[in-house]
């Protein structure tokens, strides 16, 4: 978990389900495993079902191009993904105004290369709607992730993996201290650490 302060309920229980998914998997995979791409597969994972229920949907009822129909889920799978990880996963408070414009630009390089262009080339090898945007989400969902964590919310960066732990402190108390896994750098959260 990050620094909590100005984090609502929701973000911070967000990341304790995080954190704690974390602690479950092997020490080795831990030390690779960002909390912010667990947290972005729970979100990215749920977007995909909503958009994979709109594909369906649509092109049950009203047959519509592949293009057309993948652009219409996407679209609205993208604006519920991109609120849901500002908000819960990298729990960013920053520029919206900026943060969506670069998110705008990944959607849209996103959309050309992964959702027109590969899709496309699935659909004309005769690789069913479905199965063709699974194979595509697989590869896109690596393209996002990275481009969310390097460019449009890198402010928080460092922070966004840090975890949250309560350590002895010099009085033979407890203090909260937040621990970086990828440095394991300690950062003392008492009030007081600061002055001394």
């Amino acid at each position: 978990m990050r620094d909590q302060q100005g984090d609502g309920a929701a973000a911070r229980w967000f990341a304790d389900v995080t954190t704690r998914i974390r602690a479950a998997v092997p020490t080795r995979l831990q030390r690779v495993l960002p909390i912010t791409f667990i947290g972005y597969a729970m979100i990215n994972g749920s977007a995909f079902l909503l958009d994979m229920g709109f594909l369906a949907i649509i092109t049950h009822f009203w047959k519509l191009p592949y293009s057309v129909a993948f652009s219409i889920g996407y679209a609205l799978a993208s604006v519920y993904a991109f609120f849901l990880n500002r908000w819960l996963n990298f729990r960013e408070h920053g520029d919206l105004g900026k943060q969506s414009g670069k998110y705008v630009f990944v959607i849209a390089s996103n959309y050309l290369i992964w959702i027109v262009g590969f899709a496309s080339v699935l659909d004309w090898l005769g690789v069913h709607v479905m199965v063709a945007r699974v194979i595509a989400a697989c590869l896109e969902g690596l393209y996002i992730y990275l481009l969310l964590r390097l460019w449009v919310f890198p402010r928080r960066r460092c922070e966004a993996d840090a975890v949250t732990v309560e350590a002895p402190d010099d009085s033979g108390g407890v203090a909260p201290v937040v621990v970086h896994p990828a440095t394991h750098v300690r950062a003392d959260l008492r009030p007081d650490a600061a002055a001394s």
